[in-house]
């Protein structure tokens, strides 16, 4: 696969299998725009139900805006852009093609690997927060965990900008990077979950002895473990199909299946962005309970006007 395919994998697509690309457009068109709208509008009420929750852990609710800023970057600018590619495509539109396929692929890089980034600081921040208990807030702070976003927001510029160099270069880096992610993010969850499954009990003691962890906190604990731990998976079965069809085509594998597979896997990939806002208000009562506050006001005003 050339560099051009890499940086514009619709206008590729469609010279080598028009009329099955033809075909399959519109669905995935309809698919994206649909999800576009429900992404942006589901984490834009996100953000502002954030807002209004007073969280008692600062650092944790900044690497959660991180993640809604990220799923709302992709319902406004990485779906629109995926749209117009494939329409650009359609139409035969090449320069246009190239250009909305060349900003796509950058914002979907940058959205994705500024995601996953995130997601597995959320995973360290969590296994933190029970290794370090009563030290946790001296050691996490909000201005190291501003420092850890600014960085991941670097490293997501540095690897969209990698695309110039080369596709097996750019391939070896996502690689060592999002298996060295899921590594982490595995090894965390599953200490966590021995130490809630085999320790935990055994160390509640009272709220008065300093070290000791309280049933009211371990409540809380593993509340934010199961909601974390459900936005891990659910990314994880959004981007896996995608993950395995992209290792197929830099084989050097393409077909007219494979290139119909790579647009069902990525729009469901894109969908993770739609579901994750339904589950901050499944999990978090407090985010709940701002959201229908919103919707409430929202509706009382309009049946005002």
């Amino acid at each position: 696969m050339s560099n051009y395919s890499l940086q514009s994998p619709h206008c590729h697509l469609y010279r080598k299998f028009p009329q099955p690309f033809a075909t399959f457009t519109p669905i995935f068109v309809a698919l994206n725009i649909a999800s576009s709208i429900t992404a942006t509008l589901g984490n834009a009420l996100i953000l502002i139900a954030l807002q209004k929750e007073s969280s008692p852990n600062p650092p944790s609710k900044l690497f959660l805006r991180c993640m809604v800023f990220s799923d709302l970057g992709v319902g406004l600018l990485v779906q629109p852009a995926t749209v117009a590619s494939l329409l650009t495509a359609l139409n035969q539109g090449w320069n246009l093609c190239v250009i909305s396929d060349s900003i796509w692929n950058f914002v979907s890089i940058f959205s994705s690997t500024f995601s996953f980034a995130t997601m597995t600081t959320i995973s360290v921040d969590r296994h933190l927060a029970l290794l370090l208990r009563i030290r946790y807030r001296q050691v996490v702070t909000i201005k190291r965990a501003r420092v850890v976003a600014t960085l991941f927001l670097l490293l997501s510029i540095a690897v969209c900008m990698a695309v110039f160099s080369g596709v097996n270069a750019f391939i070896i880096l996502n690689t060592i990077m999002w298996s060295s992610w899921l590594i982490i993010s595995t090894y965390c969850y599953t200490r966590i979950y021995l130490s809630l499954k085999n320790h935990i009990q055994a160390q509640i003691t009272p709220q008065c002895q300093p070290k000791g962890i309280s049933a009211l906190q371990l409540l809380r604990y593993r509340k934010t473990v199961s909601t974390t731990l459900w936005v891990f998976a659910t990314m994880i079965i959004c981007y896996l199909p995608f993950g395995l069809v992209w290792i197929v085509h830099a084989a050097g594998s393409e077909s007219v299946s494979l290139m119909i597979m790579s647009y069902f896997a990525t729009t469901l990939l894109y969908l993770n962005s739609t579901l994750n806002p339904l589950l901050y208000c499944w999990k978090m009562r407090e985010i709940r309970i701002a959201v229908k506050e919103i919707l409430r006001n929202l509706l009382l005003n309009l049946s005002c006007v």
